[in-house]
């Protein structure tokens, strides 16, 4: 049984990673801030936010033409089914035809990857090869609850790796195929166009996806990250360089760290305004 396991430091958490993994087995690693939170994708959210609210009325409204659309009494049964797919075609097809120079020639997978780096919801989950920066994710204190790393384990039979070109120019129809329950994993070439490898590289990301939420029975164990310690692992993490600015290199990063409602490290300012004399910085 998956009960999860509590931890209140670094060096207890490495621990924990080296008792729980085994040598030559690759596994993928995922932090969330909220340990009550399950693991599924951003369209997913998005879709069920917007179902919840009409499916008491056996109604579901989007704003997309989804056509005919059997209403379940559970609203997740819905989910599974032709509004999640259907979702993520519509958003590809958008963005292609109103921005082709920048979308159309690339696959139905790598204008998802691009979408899903600019904050868009789509179909992917960000995994991380790296249980550092898994846990650095879970430390996120912005809802005050504890956190949980979930721990897979790669070479699980239901995932499949993309590793030709072949296979990445499939349609969203292969990859999202609810009927199939198969998952995919993949993570864009270095010289991709789809997204900033930059950031991909230094969190070590991966894409998981194939279905709206990843069933409890493929996570290998759940870390708890308590919320008053979480501060004190981010500092831990810091010291390894398991830092937003390293984590978030790229400038779509510099641009998110920089928003009037991001928290400012004052000691990034030190050396400028500390060089400044009484009467500099004032006009008459």
């Amino acid at each position: 049984m998956n009960t999860p396991i509590e931890i209140s430091s670094l060096t207890e958490y490495i621990e924990l990673i080296d008792k729980l993994t085994d040598l030559g087995t690759s596994y993928l690693f995922r932090g969330q801030e909220n340990a009550a939170w399950q693991v599924n994708s951003s369209a997913y959210r998005r879709l069920k936010i917007q179902t919840d609210v009409d499916i008491g009325s056996l109604e579901i409204q989007t704003d997309i033409d989804m056509g005919s659309l059997e209403i379940q009494t559970d609203a997740e049964t819905g989910l599974l089914g032709d509004l999640f797919t259907g979702y993520l075609k519509q958003i590809i097809d958008e963005i292609q035809l109103r921005y082709p120079s920048t979308y159309k020639e690339l696959s139905p997978l790598e204008c998802m990857a691009h979408l899903q780096h600019n904050k868009v919801a789509t179909g992917l989950i960000d995994f991380t090869f790296s249980p550092l920066v898994a846990l650095w994710f879970a430390c996120d204190n912005q809802k005050n609850t504890k956190g949980k790393v979930f721990i897979l384990e790669k070479d699980n039979s239901k995932i499949i790796e993309i590793t030709t070109p072949e296979r990445l120019q499939q349609g969203l129809d292969v990859f999202f195929d609810m009927d199939q329950a198969q998952w995919y994993l993949w993570s864009p070439t270095l010289d991709s166009h789809a997204v900033d490898t930059q950031r991909m590289m230094m969190q070590q990301s991966v894409f998981l996806f194939g279905l709206p939420e990843v069933d409890t029975e493929m996570i290998v164990r759940e870390i708890i990250v308590p919320q008053e310690h979480k501060e004190g692992l981010r500092t831990a993490l810091a010291k390894l360089a398991i830092l937003e600015k390293t984590l978030f290199a790229d400038l779509l990063g510099f641009f998110e760290r920089n928003t009037h409602a991001h928290p400012y490290d004052l000691s990034l300012a030190k050396p400028y305004y500390g060089e400044m004399t009484s009467d500099e910085g004032h006009t008459a």
